[in-house]
């Protein structure tokens, strides 16, 4: 009996010492065109000891009829900077902005892009310790891509500024081929793992058996990773098996409420006539896949990824901040996402 009470001391003495090594940030990412924190925003910020916002500033395309980079879907930041929360300042880049981009280009690109953050930064008035690029690349853009993230690194303050770049699950399993980005940490999107127009796809935002393919990669990456998790929806507008168009915020509830549309099976919807709805144009014979991550999928999509992260210091961002994921989800349901990973 006395050993056994000792043991259990142990066990609870170790079990707090890891606890209290691990360091993990709590923080959101934030999408909109339009920056505004609601008072409901904040209240929710601040009762769940959030950290800091990944904020989208602007996407980078290539643009064909000029034939000039350009900025796109710019932020505007109505008011100043919360003085509570760090900002990240992420630059999305569009897909196939690499096809048109040439080598020596690369340096201006790079000086471009962080005066565009520079000046976001001053007008909002807040700093930045870390900058973040999402891209999905690929064998053909890896080249360009890593060179275009090197001209950042070497351009940002060495000691007070680092660079992360997102990182995809499939990205995970061949590094040989698809290379590790040569930035001070990558955030993981533990999201879209299923293909849009895959037949048979139910849920491409969140599967657990498609994750299950991928997530021991994790522990073995040759960069420090933090993690993104889902709570958003949106719904595939397919047409002749193609994709059409992924209509973002929209729930089961929008779509059977609005008359429109006849469910075939869960989540599966065909239009009864030609009608517009939510911005996309339907004809008969379109499918409309309507894709929802409860927050019972978040916390099954949290618990599946955190056995591999092993970093002390780690990033748990949600995807995303905004009135739609923040209806449907409750403070404590975002606490207890976090709390996987402390």
């Amino acid at each position: 009996m006395p050993m056994k009470g000792f043991t259990s001391v142990v066990i609870c003495l170790v079990l707090s010492a890891c606890t209290a090594d691990k360091n993990v940030s709590r923080s959101f990412y934030y999408w909109d065109k339009e920056f505004h924190l609601s008072d409901e925003d904040r209240t929710l910020l601040e009762g769940l000891n959030n950290e800091r916002i990944y904020l989208r500033c602007f996407t980078l395309e290539w643009d064909k009829p000029t034939k000039n980079i350009r900025n796109i879907d710019e932020v505007r930041l109505l008011g100043s900077w919360p003085a509570a929360l760090e900002c990240v300042p992420v630059i999305h880049v569009n897909q196939d902005f690499f096809q048109f981009i040439k080598p020596e280009q690369i340096p201006f690109i790079a000086n471009a892009m962080l005066n565009k953050v520079d000046s976001l930064a001053k007008k909002a008035n807040f700093s930045f310790s870390e900058l973040q690029i999402d891209f999905k690349w690929n064998e053909q853009s890896r080249e360009l891509y890593f060179a275009l993230l090197s001209s950042l690194k070497a351009a940002l303050d060495p000691v007070e500024q680092k660079l992360s770049c997102s990182i995809r699950l499939q990205q995970l399993q061949f590094p040989d081929i698809t290379g590790v980005p040569p930035v001070d940490r990558g955030m993981l999107l533990f999201y879209n793992t299923g293909k849009l127009n895959e037949p048979g796809t139910r849920n491409s935002i969140y599967d657990p058996d498609v994750a299950a393919r991928y997530v021991s990669y994790v522990k073995s990456y040759q960069l420090p990773l933090d993690i993104a998790l889902p709570v958003f929806t949106w719904g595939v507008h397919q047409r002749n098996g193609e994709v059409l168009s992924v209509i973002q915020n929209i729930t089961l509830n929008d779509v059977r409420n609005s008359g429109l549309f006849i469910e075939k099976a869960k989540g599966l919807f065909s239009p009864l006539m030609t009608c517009d709805f939510k911005g996309s144009w339907f004809k008969e014979g379109d499918r409309l896949r309507v894709e929802e991550i409860s927050p019972n999928n978040s916390l099954r999509a949290a618990k599946q990824v955190q056995p591999f992260l092993s970093d002390k210091q780690i990033n748990v961002a949600i995807f995303s901040l905004d009135s739609m994921n923040t209806s449907r989800y409750k403070r404590e349901d975002f606490d207890e996402l976090y709390s996987v990973f402390e």
